[in-house]
This record gives C-alpha cells, structure tokens and sequence, in this order.
C-alpha cells in the first residue's frame, strides 16, 4: 500500500515538474521574441506549477518515508536511497521514476539559469539604450542669437513605464 502511494505521489510530482519544464522552454522562445504578453502568461503558469510541486513535497516525503522504514533504512532516508533499494529488489518502477525526476529536475535548473541570463541582459540592455536616449534629449542643440547652433542642456525627463 505504502510503495503504491510513494509511485502515485512520484508520478503527480514528475507531472508537474514536467508541465514546469515545458513552460519555461516555451519562455526561452518567448523572451527571445520579446513577446511580453505571453511572458506574462508563463510567468502565471509558472507560479502555479511551483505552488502544486510545493504542495506535492509534503506528500511525497511522508510517502518515501513510510516506505524507507518499512524497507528497514532511517526514516528521513532519501528517495534516490528508496527507489534503488527497491530497485535491487526488482521493483524498477519506482526508480525509473526517480531518475526521470533527477533528470528533469536538472534541466529545469538549466532553463531556468538560462531564462534568467537572457532577462538580465535585456534589462541592461534596455538600461544602456534609455540612458543613452536620455543623454541624448539632454543635450539638444538651440540655435543661438549669434547665428549658430549652441549646445545648451534642456530638462527632459524620461520615464519607464515598466518600472
């Protein structure tokens, strides 16, 4: 009963994680289109992923701990430690989705690291160009009294919407 509950439990969390990778691929492509609408809408889908995998870790954990001691190891015993002693037993099930985890747990780190370079650079990006832009309007040329252009600073302001 209890291994039944902690594959259950293992199988709702790879779904999730799953779901979670899927859409922060999908924002790689949209941070690349600058498709901020859309970011938007991955950036909800993404809250709501990580509340369902944070509301699942509870579950799992009691799960894998039930069957770390009906298994004879430490109840706080972790679920790679399970999957590959049930795994020695025959039972590849679990560990199959363990590893399936492990996997996808890495790749979300690395979509996310990447998701998460792609957008700072863009903000410096965007910051540079407004500071650029702001000089720029700074620094307009009035045509003097004299008959010549004279480079005189005006007051411009330039505000960012986003921020």
């Amino acid at each position: 009963m209890e291994l039944k509950k902690l594959i259950e439990a293992a199988s709702v969390q790879a779904g999730h994680m799953d779901a979670l990778l899927a859409v922060l691929e999908r924002e790689t492509v949209q941070m690349g289109a600058v498709d901020i609408t859309a970011m938007a809408d991955s950036n909800n889908a993404k809250e709501e992923l990580i509340k369902k995998i944070a509301e699942q870790a509870p579950l799992l954990k009691h799960a894998v701990s039930a069957v770390a001691v009906r298994e004879g190891l430490a109840a706080d015993a972790a679920f790679g430690a399970v999957a590959e002693r049930l795994g020695k037993k025959g039972l590849k099930e679990l560990l199959a989705k363990q590893q399936h985890m492990k996997t996808t747990a890495d790749k979300i780190q690395q979509v996310a690291a990447l998701n998460r370079e792609i957008a700072e650079r863009f903000a410096s990006t965007v910051s540079t160009t407004l500071t650029l832009i702001t000089r720029l309007v700074n620094q307009s040329n009035v045509y003097g009294s004299s008959g010549g252009y004279q480079q005189r600073r005006t007051s411009a302001i330039m505000i960012n919407m986003e921020a």
